[in-house]
């Protein structure tokens, strides 16, 4: 498992591609997830010990990035992943926090995965 804090942005730190509405409607297809109409939203799966917060923000009719923290296996951040921005993943930008390194989303997802490796 990977705990992190992140914010998900769209190429260049700009808004992501789908609406609030859109991502909004995907999350809540998803089993065990919790949706607030501020857009707040917990996901808790395997008995607690997975646990994704999140928290959509939206502005001008575009959501502009997403709040992203918990500790969770690489499945479910797959999961969550899709669920936010669709198949479309190609050139999302991450920041970590608290350190306040920008990454793209492919590099961010290539540490997790190794990083989930190692503990094995």
């Amino acid at each position: 498992m990977i705990s992190f804090h992140l914010y998900l942005y769209g190429a260049g730190k700009g808004p992501l591609a789908a609406s609030f509405e859109i991502v909004e409607s995907r999350l809540k297809q998803l089993d065990t997830l919790y949706f607030e109409p501020d857009g707040s939203f917990v996901l808790s799966r395997e008995g607690g010990r997975e646990q994704v917060f999140g928290m959509l923000y939206d502005a001008a009719g575009q959501l502009q990035y997403c709040d992203l923290r918990g500790k969770c296996g690489t499945k479910t951040w797959e999961v969550v992943r899709t669920a936010i921005l669709g198949d479309e993943v190609a050139e999302h930008e991450v920041l970590l926090l608290p350190d306040q390194e920008l990454k793209d989303l492919q590099s961010f997802e290539n540490c997790l995965k190794k990083s989930e490796a190692d503990v094995r």
